[in-house]
Parts: C-alpha cells; sequence; structure tokens
C-alpha cells in the first residue's frame, strides 16, 4: 500500500514540474514576441516619416523667379514702324539674354516724340539721323547723345510716272520734304545728278530752294511735309521720300529714280538724352543692334533699301 502511495505521488510531482515547464515555455515565447512587434512598429513608424517627408518648399521657387523679374530691365522707346520696330524685334532675342525687354510705345510719328524723349518719357528713340539730332538740339535748346548707328536708309527719289531719271521731262515737278536734314539730303543729291549747283557753305541746318545758286537742268521744287507728299505723289513727276516711309506705302524700294550712295552718313542713330547716356542697359542695346546677327538681318530683309550702317 505504501509502495503505491508513493508512486501516486512521484507521479503527481513529475505532471506539476511538466506543467510548470510549459508555463515558462509559453511566457519566453511571448515576451520574445513583443520586442519583435515594437520592433516592426518602430520600423514602420520611420517608413512613414520617410514617405511623409515634405518637398522643398515651393517659396524657394517664387523667390528665385522674383528674383529674375527684379533683374529684368524694361526699355520705353519710340521708332519708326518700317524697318526700325523690325530690326529692334529682330533683336529681341539677344536682349533678353541680357534681361533687357523692349516697350516700344509709338510706331506712329508726330511732334510729340521729341518732347517725350527730353521729357524722360522714353528712355530712347530711335528714328533720327545726326544732322536731324542737331537740328532738334537747335530749335529745341536742349543736348541729345547719340549712341551709334544702326542702320541707312539711302534717300531716294521715286515716281510713279517714270521708270528712270532719264525720262523726266523738262520742267519736272519734284516734291521733297521741307525739313531741314532731309531737304538737305534731296538737295545733294540733285546736285550729285546734275540737276543743280547748291551754295558750298550749305549745311543740314540752312538747307532750302533758297541755297540753290543754278540750275543746270531746268526743273520745278516743291517743298512740302513730307507726310504730305506720298499721298499726293499723282501730282508729281517725282518725290523724295525716306525709304522707311516708301517701305510702309508699298513702294518698290528697288525701282529709284536716283539715291545716295551707300556710303551715306546719315546713319539712324539710337538717340538720348544726358540721363541715359551712360546707362549700360542702352549700351547692351546698341551692342546688339550693331552685332553680325543684326547686321545679317538687315542685309537679308530689306532687299538694299535698308544698310547697316559703318561701324
Amino acid at each position: 500500500m505504501k509502495k503505491r502511495l508513493v508512486t501516486l505521488m512521484m507521479a503527481a510531482v513529475t505532471a506539476a514540474a511538466l506543467l510548470t515547464g510549459c508555463g515558462g515555455g509559453q511566457e519566453s515565447a511571448a515576451t520574445s514576441e513583443q520586442p519583435a512587434k515594437e520592433s516592426a512598429a518602430d520600423d514602420a513608424a520611420a517608413d512613414e516619416v520617410e514617405v511623409n517627408e515634405p518637398e522643398e518648399a515651393p517659396a524657394a521657387e517664387g523667390a528665385e523667379d522674383a528674383a529674375e523679374v527684379s533683374d529684368k530691365v524694361v526699355l520705353k522707346c519710340v521708332c519708326d514702324l518700317t524697318p526700325h520696330s523690325e530690326i529692334l524685334n529682330a533683336a529681341a532675342e539677344q536682349l533678353a539674354q541680357e534681361g533687357i525687354e523692349l516697350d516700344i510705345v509709338s510706331t506712329t510719328w508726330d511732334a510729340t516724340w521729341n518732347d517725350m524723349l527730353i521729357d524722360g518719357d522714353i528712355d530712347f528713340a530711335y528714328f533720327m539721323h545726326v544732322p536731324a539730332m542737331e537740328s532738334i538740339e537747335e530749335e529745341m535748346g536742349v543736348t541729345l547723345y547719340s549712341m551709334g548707328g544702326v542702320h541707312v536708309e539711302p534717300y531716294a527719289c521715286f515716281s510713279d510716272k517714270y521708270a528712270s531719271k532719264d525720262e523726266l521731262p523738262e520742267n519736272a515737278v519734284i516734291a521733297i520734304p521741307n525739313d531741314s536734314s532731309n531737304e538737305y539730303r534731296a538737295l545733294k543729291v540733285l546736285e550729285k545728278e546734275g540737276f543743280l549747283k547748291l551754295n558750298p557753305d550749305m549745311t543740314a541746318i540752312d538747307a532750302s530752294v533758297d541755297q540753290i545758286e543754278e540750275y543746270t537742268i531746268p526743273i520745278e521744287i516743291v517743298e512740302m511735309d513730307q507726310a504730305n507728299i506720298i499721298p499726293s505723289a499723282a501730282d508729281f513727276d517725282a518725290y523724295f521720300v525716306n525709304v522707311n516711309r516708301a517701305l510702309e506705302a508699298n513702294i518698290d524700294t528697288t525701282a529709284y529714280l536716283m539715291r545716295e550712295g551707300e556710303d551715306s552718313e546719315y546713319a539712324n542713330i539710337i538717340t538720348v538724352t544726358e540721363a541715359n547716356k551712360d546707362n549700360e542697359a542702352i549700351k547692351k542695346l546698341v551692342s546688339a543692334l550693331q552685332s553680325d546677327e543684326t547686321k545679317k538681318f538687315i542685309e537679308e530683309n530689306f532687299n538694299g533699301a535698308v544698310i547697316p550702317a559703318k561701324q
């Protein structure tokens, strides 16, 4: 009996030991699982932080754009429509690379252009040559500056009735502009072509028919405002106008009766006042207009009616 009781007790102790061992194993496994879960959670959190990391702030890009805008220089000007505005537009890409933009305020000439330049409403004018500039200086009592010549429009005589100078009849009626600088150019062409002899002391400032000393070929000269010459061209046997006005009127500028040579000193210039004579943007503008690229544009687009100015 005692022997059996001992056996039962031994069995109970063994079972308890086994149960204790199993319980300890489960607790250990649970304990080891917890750090693993926490580690995985930490990794996931880290991944989430990395994924949601904000991109570069767009405000920085806006600041950069604002800086670019502030660096841009806008130059206001007046110029004749043809070829002046076309030449300026041809140089626009070069100017943009220098941070310069042009604002062409007007392409239709009127007497206010001189006032706009002198009063500082524009930064430069592109429609006159040096003699015209000097005439304005004397007339308005101001000082102007040429920043450089861009192109020459050889002054020419046209006709709606005759194909050559030799066809002009005796006492042909020829219209010339009455502004002194352009009248000077027309009279000098007529002298060169043998129609008359001028006072050798005549200048671009005092040019007029009163300076004619002798008519070697009988002609009648009519002085008038250049703006009215082309509209009334049918009233004359021939007429002198600036080539740009002829281009605007769709006149064949190769069909001239006579004109200045290509060595004409009447280059169209960039004109400024004292306020802009040292303006770096203006200097860059002139450099672009005198570049080989712009010269090529002039040579290829105006069929000889407009030529690059000599530098």
